[in-house]
């Protein structure tokens, strides 16, 4: 399998529809020129670690989709630690009336995130460069989101603590993990309260298979009791 082949196009659509997601003929190619673009510029930027074409398809783009399970339409999402554009620029894709911003702290993938937003032609989608403990201070960031999504935070501890400022009301975290949990409430399944970075959140935990590589992952939807602090 090759990137820009059929073959890579129907496991993205194939692998969507195994999660009841679907993506259309022009999404896909969307998706498609987004992955030539981020091994094009991997070769001298270091914007991921998953090369192999199927790995690229389902890992990437069939996982970030998945999001959309958790997600409201309409709403704005901030997607933290984007790195090659994940999960934010399938996500735009998808759904191109989500209003997106997408923020990494390393300079280089920014601009390949500025170039790959340009070259699709992607609109009500930004990449900012900046800390997130930094932009969580500005008065344009700082309670201006529904949504913040990740995939790239080790603790859920570390995620709350540098996102929640990032809320507006009645918004919500969203994880997308791997099997393993790093947090004991984790298990304690949906509904239980969460207390991580000072804040009280409701926690519920969703389960779900990427298809073709049979992978176990989780979305992780942290939602504040009060508005505290």
């Amino acid at each position: 399998m090759k990137i820009d082949s059929g073959q890579w196009q129907r496991t993205v659509i194939e692998g969507a529809a195994a999660l009841a997601i679907e993506v259309t003929d022009d999404q896909v190619r969307a998706m498609n020129a987004h992955a030539r673009l981020l091994l094009e510029w991997n070769r001298i930027t270091n914007l991921t670690a998953i090369i192999d074409p199927m790995e690229v398809a389902v890992k990437h783009y069939v996982d970030s989709l998945a999001a959309v399970l958790w997600i409201g339409e309409g709403v704005r999402i901030l997607d933290a630690g984007s790195g090659g554009g994940f999960p934010g620029i399938p996500l735009k894709i998808l759904h191109p009336e989500l209003s997106i911003t997408l923020v990494d702290s390393v300079r280089k993938k920014v601009s390949f995130l500025k170039h790959a937003i340009r070259t699709i032609g992607l609109e009500g989608i930004e990449a900012v460069h900046g800390r997130l403990e930094t932009l969580g201070e500005s008065p344009r960031y700082r309670g201006a989101f529904d949504m913040v999504v990740c995939r790239a935070f080790s603790s859920l501890e570390t995620f709350a603590e540098r996102t929640a400022d990032f809320l507006a009301p009645g918004g919500s975290l969203l994880a997308l993990k791997g099997p393993q949990t790093d947090h004991p409430l984790e298990a304690a399944g949906s509904g239980s309260t969460i207390r991580l970075g000072g804040r009280s959140f409701t926690i519920q935990v969703n389960s779900y298979q990427l298809p073709f590589l049979n992978l176990q992952r989780r979305a992780v939807r942290l939602t504040p009791m009060t508005k505290e602090g």
